[in-house]
This record gives structure tokens, C-alpha cells and sequence, in this order.
């Protein structure tokens, strides 16, 4: 049959209508195969031009023929196996509509990628052995093939980032069809995880390796040594414009690294997040079926057994006994009274005084150099006590933990001992109109370090409150 449409008319007719393809491009993927079949092709042109006016339809059935695709050179090849009729479209067509539709895009397999670096080899080492003069045809096709490599490993890489950076908006559907099937969630959190898993180890990890500039391999350089071996190659022989191309290609190949690492750990943590709750639900509904098969033995007609032995199932399992003595966690709420409020902004205005006279801080680290021991106590002591004597107070519950607080982070050097020596000085010089009351109940303090402080409750309070 003639051709009745030329290749530019056809491929404008497939990009203005490009669902057909489109859909004939995801079943391919799905099923892992390289060609689309003749019939599919006939059923989803009809389909699709079903409520179009004639012109178009025919239109549409002429451009999208076997035999015009094949003439316009944009099916490479026709199978007939069977009695079915193959096409196999052209690359750069089917690379074009991958282009034209993100979730078309085809994620990095550790094979793909190892076929491009052997590519890149091959160029370095035919490089070496170039006349590296642009009168030699030999050398010139050899930079046009090294140029191409790169070019379509950058666009690789482009399209993989696109295609990853979709994951989120996957993953929030994948869960939200989870729950809305909450009958047949196991089965789908198996499928899902398998899915998932299978994204992770075989496409985003082979890629992070791929970028890794730290990556040793068994059979020959990384990527980037790579690169970097070309480059030095045409600079050591004058071909410095060549070689700043070549860099240029190898920092934006370096800065894929990034999105794709951020997009590795999305997914590692929603891994992990998974399987922690199965692990979870596996254990909550093993101890459950064994509690529904105790309640069971209560519904027979023996009287003995009317109640549930609660001690028994706490003995077999030991994480009973530990929730048990496990306190229930404090809840903390914001009150509504006005006295609240004006303890909440009390609060926050001696912090932001502490904040603003924080360059006046003692430096008792400086002070701790001194030769002399007695003269670097007199001199830390004078120091501490002059920032404390400065210190705004207000009424407190716990003024050791209070003071802990406001000290920690504002005096370097601080440590326990800082801290009675504080609880000293106000104990004898109290703030003005406050008194200090000691409570008979003991509280502890821990350091970064690992040191514990015991002491004993003191309650700062105005004076005239047991007067």
C-alpha cells in the first residue's frame, strides 16, 4: 500500500492524538515486551476515534495503518508470527512519547546503565590511540560518538530524576487505596511492599551506585573516573574546548546525585515504616487469636471455665507484665486562665532577656586557665555570682531545675558544681520581696555527659504569701 501521509504529517497526526500510543506504550511495558500488536493498534484507533466526526476518524485510521507507520519509517520492523502481525516502533518515536508523559518513563536498571559506562570505556580507550586532529575523520567521528554517549546518559539520568521524583504522589495513592480496602489489606500490603521493594533494589540503588564517585568496581572505573580520564586525555592534547565540555557534562551528572539520594531515602523510610507496622500487626493479631481462642473455651457448657485467665496469659507473655509497671505517659495541655497566660509570657520574657544579655555571659572556661588554682576558683565564683545576682526571677515549683535551664545554655563551661554554688548564693541572698521554701521530696538532673545530680525540691515564692 502507498504511504499517504509523509513521516512529518504522520508525526504531527500521533502527537496531536497521542493517547492511542500512549496506552499501546504502557501495555508494552507492563507485559516487558518490544513491540505493540496490529490488532491492539486497529481496536484502540477505533476506540478512540469512536465519537469523532468521519473526516477525522478516517483521518486518524489511514495515519495509524501498519503498512503507513512503516513507510513513514516510523515502525522499524514487522514480525508476522502466528498470524499476528508485530510493529516495532522507532526509538526515538517511542523515546519522544516517553518524554511527552512522566508516567511513561522507564526507571535505570543496573544493566542499562553498565551498558553506557562499557560505551564510555570503549571512546577512552580508542581516544588514546586518536591523532586527536580534526583533519582525521576517524578522531572527529569518535568525538561526535563520545558526545552522543553522554548526551543520552544525561537525558537517561533527566528522565529517571522526573520519573523518581513522581514516587511521593505514588506512594500517597498506593496508601490511600490501601485504605479504602481494608478487607483485602494484607494482601495488598504484601503486593505493595514486593512492588515497592523491587523499585528500591533494582532502580534507585543501581543509579546511586552509578552516581557514587567513591564507587570501585571489579571490571574497570566508575563513571566519573571515567569522565575524568577523558578529559585529562584532551587537555594533555590541546583540545581544551573538548575538555571543558566534557567537565561541564560530568558536574551535571554529579548534581543528580542529590534529588535522586533524597528520593532513595523517601522510599527507604516508607519501607521501613511498612514493615515495622506488619511486624506490629503480626504480633498484636497472634496474641489476639490466642485471647479469642481462650474467650471460646468460656462459651463451652463447663462451668469451670466462665472467665478469662488473664494471670496465665500475663505469665506466658512478658511484655504484659512490663506494661503493667509501665507508667501511663503525662498528657500536657495549654490552660485557658489568665494567670496561665501570664506565667506562659513571664516565661518567655526572661528567656528573651537571657538571650539578649547572652554576650555578657561569664566565660568560665577562660577563667578555669589560670596558673593559679585558688585564684581560678575566686575568680569563677566572683564571675558566676555577679551573672546571678543579675538573673531576673519569677516564681517557680523547682528553682534547681529553673536555674539548670537558664544556666545550661548560656554559661560555657557550666557543670554541676556551677550550680550550688548558685543555689548558695541565693540561698543567702535571696531576690528582692522572694522567698525560698525546701520541699522534703528529692528530684534528679542528668548531663549530656552522663552525670546525675540528686537534690532536694526548692520552691520559689513571693514572701508575703505565708505572711
Amino acid at each position: 500500500m502507498a504511504k499517504r501521509f509523509s513521516t512529518l504529517d504522520t508525526t504531527r497526526i500521533i502527537f496531536e492524538h497521542p493517547t492511542v500510543l500512549f496506552t499501546l506504550i504502557q501495555r508494552m511495558d507492563e507485559e516487558g515486551i518490544r513491540f505493540i500488536r496490529e490488532h491492539e493498534l486497529v481496536r484502540e484507533v477505533a476506540q478512540y476515534t469512536r465519537n469523532r466526526d468521519t473526516t477525522e476518524r478516517q483521518r486518524l485510521e489511514l495515519a495509524l495503518t501498519t503498512d503507513n507507520l512503516f513507510n513513514a519509517g516510523l515502525a522499524v520492523d514487522i514480525d508476522k508470527i502466528d498470524g499476528e502481525r508485530r510493529l516495532v516502533l522507532q526509538e526515538s518515536l517511542v523515546g519522544l512519547l516517553r518524554a511527552c508523559n512522566a508516567s511513561l518513563y522507564q526507571e535505570l536498571t543496573d544493566a542499562r546503565l553498565r551498558s553506557r559506562l562499557v560505551a564510555l570505556w570503549d571512546v577512552r580507550v580508542r581516544l588514546g590511540a586518536s591523532s586527536f586532529n580534526h583533519s582525521d575523520p576517524d578522531f572527529t567521528e569518535l568525538l561526535d560518538d563520545l558526545f552522543e554517549q553522554l548526551s543520552h546518559l544525561v537525558g537517561l539520568l533527566r528522565q529517571n530524576i522526573i520519573r523518581m521524583q513522581q514516587i511521593s504522589a505514588d506512594l500517597a495513592k498506593l496508601s490511600g487505596d490501601a485504605s479504602r480496602a481494608p478487607d483485602a489489606f494484607m494482601a495488598f500490603r504484601q503486593d505493595l511492599l514486593t512492588r515497592i521493594a523491587h523499585l528500591y533494589e533494582r532502580h534507585i540503588k543501581p543509579t546511586l551506585s552509578f552516581l557514587n564517585p567513591d564507587l570501585v568496581l571489579a571490571e574497570g572505573e566508575n563513571l566519573f573516573t571515567t569522565l575524568r580520564r577523558v578529559q585529562n586525555l584532551l587537555e594533555r592534547n590541546i583540545r581544551q574546548r573538548e575538555a571543558d565540555q566534557v567537565f561541564r557534562t560530568s558536574l551535571s551528572i554529579n548534581a543528580m546525585y542529590k534529588p535522586i539520594q533524597l528520593v532513595a531515602w523517601e522510599v527507604d523510610n516508607f519501607l521501613r515504616k511498612t514493615r515495622t507496622g506488619m511486624l506490629q500487626y503480626n504480633a498484636m493479631e497472634h496474641h489476639y487469636q490466642r485471647l479469642v481462642e481462650r474467650y471460646q473455651d468460656t462459651q463451652t457448657q463447663d462451668l469451670r471455665k466462665t472467665r478469662l485467665s488473664g494471670q496465665a496469659f500475663a505469665r506466658e507473655n512478658d511484655f504484659v507484665i512490663g506494661l503493667k509497671q509501665r507508667s501511663q505517659p503525662k498528657r500536657y495541655a495549654f490552660g485557658d486562665t489568665s494567670s496561665y497566660y501570664r506565667m506562659l509570657f513571664s516565661e518567655i520574657e526572661l528567656r528573651l532577656s537571657d538571650i539578649r544579655r547572652q554576650n555578657e555571659a561569664p566565660n568560665l572556661m577562660e577563667v578555669a586557665a589560670l596558673s593559679t588554682p585558688a585564684r581560678t576558683d575566686i575568680e569563677r565564683i566572683r564571675k558566676l555570682y555577679a551573672w546571678i545576682d543579675s538573673l531576673e526571677l519569677r516564681p517557680t515549683q523547682d528553682l534547681v531545675r529553673e536555674l539548670h535551664g537558664r544556666l545550661q545554655g548560656f554559661i560555657e563551661g557550666y557543670d554541676f558544681p556551677d550550680l550550688l554554688a548558685a543555689m548558695s548564693r541565693l540561698g543567702h541572698r535571696a531576690p528582692d520581696g522572694m522567698r525560698i521554701a525546701t520541699m522534703n521530696r528529692f528530684r534528679t538532673l542528668s548531663s549530656e555527659e552522663g552525670q546525675t545530680f540528686v537534690y532536694r525540691r526548692r520552691r520559689l515564692e513571693m514572701s508575703n504569701e505565708h505572711d
